[in-house]
């Protein structure tokens, strides 16, 4: 399945933004890529930018929830941005969403 995960931090923010299907396959690198973004130097706040996501399941809900944890535990706050169709209405309907606002 076709996905794209990158992030960049600039001064005290960051985006990671994603694209393409977020399943079990696409859980670790998800989660790794939160992670990486959450440690690094600076940022205060970080945007996961949906846009571009078309499937998102339970596996890669939960890469999104530890790195929900992690980011509380280091002070930064993560919020979702741009989910759209079916993708937002699973984060919504599971609760996710509400944890990022």
């Amino acid at each position: 399945m076709d996905r794209d995960v990158s992030y960049r931090i600039a001064r005290d923010a960051g985006a990671v933004r994603l694209a393409g299907e977020f399943d079990i396959n696409a859980r670790d690198e998800l989660r790794t890529t939160l992670l990486q973004a959450i440690d690094e130097d600076g940022a205060a706040a970080i945007v996961v930018d949906f846009g571009g996501v078309t499937f998102l399941d339970s596996e890669a809900m939960g890469a999104l929830i530890d790195g929900f944890v992690a980011g509380r535990a280091a002070g930064v706050k993560l919020s979702i941005v741009n989910a759209h169709g079916l993708v937002h209405r699973v984060l919504e309907v599971s609760g996710v969403l509400e944890l990022f606002e």
